[in-house]
């Protein structure tokens, strides 16, 4: 029997959908935007045994990990640990880049020439992230044909097959909305907005 994942990612209290009702408050999305929903990643990651079966079973990413990279990379720091583990998989190197500014650079890590690399992400929500990790990897000296022609993520919650041109394989993907915080339906109803990890038991836990 398939694993539902989804219901793994609830067992771990990892999902959080809005209720529609003004006394929960909302998402506040590191690019900005509003959202009905969030995924708190860390909290399956941090499952090191539980990771290991995402990434090597027969119904979790093993199928998706077709191609063997020299490097496995990811942003940092949400899919720092998700990197190291499909590295581990695939037999190759872990890394991943870091913020410099509003930029994400490759600082620590180097690349020889004709090596080859495949980016992976925790979630991707409008892919902001995950597009800056692949340009601070080009700075790097590391041609665009040298980067796998897909993108390896848990969670796809962007609406969108591909990203940047890469096709996006996900072990999950979740119909959770995004808006302009002018257009904010969930704002209009008097919902707080806050940013999701640091208010997690706000979103998640009861309230009058």
């Amino acid at each position: 029997m398939a694993t539902d994942w989804k219901s793994t990612f609830q067992k771990q209290d990892a999902i959080w959908i809005h209720d529609n009702k003004p006394a929960r408050p909302h998402a506040l999305l590191t690019s900005g935007l509003h959202s009905n929903g969030f995924v708190n990643c860390s909290l399956v990651t941090q499952d090191a045994a539980l990771l290991k079966t995402i990434v090597s079973g027969p119904d979790g990413l093993a199928p998706r990990l077709l191609d063997k990279p020299d490097w496995v990379i990811g942003s940092a720091l949400g899919a720092v640990t998700f990197a190291y583990a499909v590295a581990l998989q695939l037999g190759a190197n872990a890394g991943f880049t870091e913020k410099d500014g509003e930029a994400m650079k490759l600082a620590r890590f180097e690349v020889k020439p004709g090596q080859k690399i495949l980016v992976v992400e925790d979630t991707i929500s409008t892919g902001g992230s995950t597009l800056k990790t692949i340009e601070g990897i080009q700075k790097a000296g590391v041609p665009a044909e040298n980067i796998l022609p897909y993108i390896v993520c848990l969670v796809n919650r962007s609406g969108s097959s591909s990203l940047g041109g890469r096709e996006l394989r996900a072990l999950l993907t979740l119909d959770i909305h995004n808006w302009a915080a002018d257009d904010c339906p969930l704002c209009k109803m008097g919902s707080q907005v806050v940013r999701p990890k640091a208010n997690w038991a706000a979103l998640t836990g009861a309230y009058a």
